[in-house]
């Protein structure tokens, strides 16, 4: 995911508490000023200072960087510019995505920003926004969890006033003139004093310095296992220092010998209950079988999407060792149990029963990370990552194994939360528990140093945790049950996005009725909190999209499919159609791979209708023809004669917008042949527009008689559906046709019938702009007393207001000028664009109505 915070941050206590790290902070800020070796050579760089934070996973090379752009950022007015490079799972973030998170970023600052349109390429988004950073003058942009040199040199802008702070895994090689600052661990006083701060205020490390800094040892010194270590050591105040020492040298020994611990049976809550006699964990304590999650007992998965649990119901995390819980899905309740996943079983037991073999991690488990020297493990991800170091690895196995089984289970489970979001309604969707059990849980999880605050309910997962959390979930979770805890999150999200709609409907309709419906942590009171809270959410609701599509091989499309379609209703309700335009043209290119993959032609159609539209929008109508033609042969293949009369709709506006009037013109006509063939008021609405449409192409090619042909059609077919407003315009346009056709009798008598028309149906700004018309058709065959008339008239109906030019004549609903007609776009479908209906046209006859306007 990339998250960005663009603050115009100054010096100041720092947020979060900051250990040591003093030589690191100094030398990094030294290289600021220093000169690099290609400016000695006399090559100045064609980018800015760029600064390398390069570290081991759990290192706390983010945490440094943050503490070292806070103290920096009295020099740099601009502010503070954040991206994360490396989405939760170890995928590289596409650079026009970050690039377009930053430009929004800068947007809402006050930047003056130019915005490339949806699907323009990633170097034309990059570079937009390198010129945005050069206007905003001097700033930082601090670059998280890099995954290769690219990814810097596309965003780093030019000006020499900024700088770069990157963060990585390991050397940027391709990032000329880089200042590299490579970290280890802390120093032992500064590992002592972390470890003090986590572990509480008991003295108990204060009374045994040498066993402090030896457990400090034993984690590498490193601040994310120290921080676990400190957790770990505060939640069991009975222990000693040695014993924490020895707790942990039992894990890193079992992990290196390979051997596993048998399960225990624990139960209850309390960490009190986990230990022995004298204080000291139980080998195992905390792991009993893990919560059994029932389907619908039906061969060949589930039968339905899961329901959510009401967040009154008291369906904590409870001990599923009684046999007795159950779970609803598809609307149905079923039991069953499984195997024993919670406890440290046989590796070897649950390769037989999985299929699953590969190398065994210093946990002794399966491990999904790849090594630096290329070789993969079973389910390597897009990305080599460097594997974490063993006392992170071991810390983490020893708070694990710590937790009860079912606070354990929830814990395995975030690893599923996109982008690493976790809020307490996310959790309880994955832990199917209540949320105020999970409320509960997420703050223990702080406590023990395994989640981060956010502030408020959010909370994130250190990606340094993120591939441990995802070894342990791939090792002890059957992946049905993975997949239902996954859809049950899924369909929460879906939820909380229909309620975030709702609010903005008016009271008494039928959404607002249904938001009443839903728990009351699912609503919303007012659209700005609403808003407030699809903002704050939008990049894990749409990572979350992106993995239910890209991480579930097929078994959750239609729920994807489902989030997709209540994320684009949430935009269109709470964001402008130009912010939210690039985001949508991600989603819809999701909602085509899920209907490629499921070989779904009526889905297929209406995605690349979709992306079609939005092409269109921003003048790509060769690609959006692609698109359209595509979008033809799938709905023909489906079936959909809408989608397919839609599609030839689109095909002849592009071609107008090409001003190719002949190919525009013969997709009309098909459009108009497929709609004729149909009998549904609906379809004899669009057949009187099409007819709009082919009269206005002829008459921009000057084919005179076919124009009027069509308009006079146009006009019969707005007559026969009782319309007398559009039947007006229709025959306004009759006549306006033939003075360019040079028939000024025939026009003059054409005007004076629409104006009649327009008289009856009562609308006094279509009859002003048709009297102004009927005076200018009376002066050019010389009835100047009656066109005197007519402008009387006209001021009249303007309230005494001298008409000039005179007020725009609006067309029939979509007769073929860009931004007229049905605003529900040619399908009538209030969430679809509809941008590339309404063709634009010039020269002539097409200039006067773009006049008219």
């Amino acid at each position: 995911m990339t998250h960005q915070a663009v603050e115009p941050t100054t010096a100041g206590p720092s947020p979060h508490p900051f250990t040591g790290r003093e030589r690191e902070l100094g030398a990094l800020c030294d290289d600021i000023v220093s000169v690099g070796l290609h400016t000695l050579a006399g090559q100045p760089l064609p980018h800015c200072r760029v600064l390398l934070i390069a570290g081991a996973p759990g290192s706390g090379r983010t945490a440094l960087a943050e503490e070292f752009v806070r103290r920096i950022a009295d020099r740099y007015p601009g502010g503070v510019l954040r991206a994360r490079l490396t989405e939760s799972g170890g995928t590289p973030v596409p650079g026009e995505r970050a690039a377009r998170d930053l430009l929004a970023a800068l947007a809402r600052l006050g930047t003056a920003v130019s915005v490339p349109p949806p699907g323009a390429d990633d170097d034309t988004v990059t570079a937009a926004l390198r010129d945005a950073l050069a206007r905003r003058g001097r700033l930082v942009l601090l670059l998280d969890d890099v995954a290769h040199a690219d990814q810097v040199l596309d965003l780093a802008p030019e000006s020499r006033d900024c700088l770069v702070v990157a963060v990585s895994a390991g050397p940027l090689t391709g990032v000329p003139d880089v200042r590299p600052c490579t970290l280890g661990g802390l120093d032992r006083a500064s590992a002592v004093a972390m470890l003090a701060r986590y572990a509480g205020s008991a003295p108990r490390i204060t009374v045994d310095p040498r066993g402090a800094e030896m457990l400090a040892e034993r984690c590498g010194d490193l601040p994310a296992a120290l921080t676990l270590m400190g957790g770990w050591f505060g939640a069991h105040p009975k222990l000693s220092v040695l014993d924490a020492t020895r707790a942990l040298d039992a894990v890193a020994e079992a992990a290196g010998s390979g051997e596993q611990e048998p399960p225990a049976e624990a139960e209850g809550e309390d960490p009190a209950e986990d230990e022995g006699p004298s204080g000291r964990p139980r080998p195992g304590a905390g792991h009993g079988p893990s919560g059994a999650y029932r389907t619908s007992g039906a061969a060949g998965g589930h039968a339905g999407v899961p329901e959510d649990p009401d967040e009154d119901e008291d369906d904590g995390l409870e001990d599923p060792d009684d046999g007795d819980s159950t779970d609803r899905v598809g609307g149905r309740t079923a039991r069953g149990s499984h195997a024993d996943h919670g406890g440290r079983g046989d590796h070897r037991d649950f390769e037989r029963r999985t299929g699953h073999t590969g190398r065994t991690s210093l946990a002794g488990h399966s491990s999904p990370w790849v090594d630096r020297d290329g070789e993969d493990g079973p389910a390597a991800p897009p990305r080599a990552r460097t594997r974490p170091p063993a006392p992170l690895v071991h810390t983490f196995r020893l708070v694990h194994d710590s937790l009860a089984t079912a606070p354990a289970r929830l814990l395995r489970l975030l690893a599923l939360a996109p982008a690493g979001f976790v809020d307490p309604q996310i959790a309880s969707a994955l832990g199917g528990c209540s949320v105020s059990t999970a409320h509960a849980a997420l703050d223990r999880f702080v406590r023990l140093g395994l989640l981060r605050a956010l502030g408020g309910d959010r909370y994130q997962v250190p990606g340094c945790l993120d591939p441990l959390l995802r070894a342990e979930l791939a090792a002890r979770e059957r992946p049905a049950d993975t997949l239902l805890a996954r859809a049950r999150m899924l369909e929460r999200l879906v939820r909380q996005l229909q309620a975030c709609r709702a609010v903005c409907e008016p009271a008494g309709s039928p959404a607002r009725d249904r938001m009443a419906e839903l728990p009351h942590g699912l609503r919303f009171t007012h659209p700005a909190g609403a808003r407030a809270w699809l903002e704050t959410r939008r990049p894990a609701l749409l990572a979350a999209t992106r993995t239910a599509v890209t991480e579930s091989q097929g078994a959750l499309d239609t729920l994807a499919r489902r989030l997709v379609s209540a994320l684009a209703r949430a935009f269109d309700a709470h964001r402008e159609p130009e912010e939210a335009a690039p985001e949508l043209y991600r989603l819809h290119e999701l909602v085509l791979r899920v209907a490629e993959r499921g070989r779904m032609p009526r889905e297929r159609a209406a995605a690349l209708l979709n992306l079609g539209d939005l092409d269109a929008r921003n003048d790509r109508f060769e690609q959006a023809l692609v698109r359209y033609r595509t979008a033809l042969d799938a709905a023909r293949e489906g079936g959909d004669e809408q989608a397919a009369g839609r599609a030839m709709e689109s095909l002849g506006a592009c071609y107008a917008e090409l001003e190719e009037w002949e190919r525009a013109a013969d997709w009309y006509g098909r459009a108009l042949e497929a709609r004729l063939a149909q009998d549904r008021r609906a379809d004899q609405e669009a057949a009187a527009r099409l007819h709009g449409r082919i009269g206005t192409v002829h008459a921009c090619a000057g084919s005179w008689e076919e124009a009027l042909r069509a308009w006079r059609a146009a006009a019969a077919a707005f007559r026969r559906l009782h319309d007398p407003a559009d039947h007006a315009r229709a025959l306004a346009e009759v006549a306006r046709v033939q003075q360019h056709a040079e028939r000024p009798q025939e026009a003059l008598r054409t005007f004076k019938q629409a104006l009649a028309v327009a008289y009856r149906v009562g609308e006094e700004g279509l009859a002003a702009a048709l009297e102004l018309r009927t005076a200018e058709a009376a002066e050019r065959v010389g009835e100047l007393r009656a066109a005197r008339r007519h402008r009387a008239a006209a001021r009249r109906l303007l309230g005494g207001r001298e008409p000039d030019t005179g007020p725009g004549l609006p067309l029939p609903r979509g007769a073929g000028r860009k931004g007229d007609g049905d605003p529900r776009g040619p399908r009538g479908h209030s969430a679809e664009p509809g941008g590339a209906g309404r063709g634009r046209v010039s020269r002539g006859y097409a200039a006067e109505r773009e006049r008219d306007r």
